[in-house]
């Protein structure tokens, strides 16, 4: 029960704000709106879902915890790896739901003939993204990462290597494997660097340092 406990915690001590979650909703409502109009515009409509989700998971761990936001929880008897867990599922879950509810209206606008959403390019699209967002983002603050992300969206040079939105749509047959492997093997190191930065790094107060 501590892991549901540990998620039960950072929904009382939010770590999506409302915001976002609205964000989401509209995010959702748009491309819905998107595909009844043309069932194969599935790519333009994930496309704010997944970009919203790069800015949401990074929701920070270490600076809110030198705070002292999670004092409760870290002085429990919740192991640390289930923390962090649930720290980063409570996380990327909202941009999940979003993803999947564009999903289910791309597959009910085509009639089942389109599954774009879900092509192993969009799988590893936004589970990555989710995953390194989050990692990166629990060695600082949601702003600093926000400035980062900022960077690599925009900057032409950056976003084409970097940005998860060129996975969007890619079937198996069509991808570049190498980069799809790359990106998978990016984001599980990304994610277990964060968990063991959970699990074995210290957060003191910001007033005690």
């Amino acid at each position: 029960m501590t892991f549901l406990y540990a998620v039960r915690y950072f929904h009382i001590v939010p770590v999506v704000p409302r915001l976002f979650a609205m964000a989401f909703a509209v995010a959702v409502a748009a491309a819905g709106m998107r595909l009844m109009s043309d069932a194969t515009a599935a790519i333009e409509a994930l496309t704010p879902v997944l970009l919203l989700q790069v800015f949401v998971a990074s929701s920070g761990f270490r600076f809110a915890a030198r705070r002292g936001y999670y004092d409760l929880l870290l002085t429990s008897s919740t192991p640390r790896w289930q923390i962090a867990l649930a720290h980063c599922l409570v996380s990327i879950l909202p941009g999940i739901i979003g993803w999947m509810c564009v999903g289910a209206l791309e597959a009910a606008a085509s009639r089942g003939t389109r599954w774009v959403s879900i092509a192993p390019g969009t799988c590893v699209a936004f589970g990555g993204a989710s995953l390194v967002a989050w990692s990166v983002a629990a060695f600082s603050s949601r702003t600093a990462t926000t400035v980062v992300w900022l960077l690599v969206l925009t900057i032409p040079a950056l976003a084409r290597v970097l940005s998860p939105v060129r996975l969007l749509g890619t079937s198996w047959s069509t991808a570049d494997h190498v980069m799809l492997v790359t990106s998978c093997a990016t984001s599980v190191i990304a994610f277990g660097a964060a968990m063991a930065s959970v699990v074995r790094g210290l957060a003191p107060l910001e007033a005690a340092q």
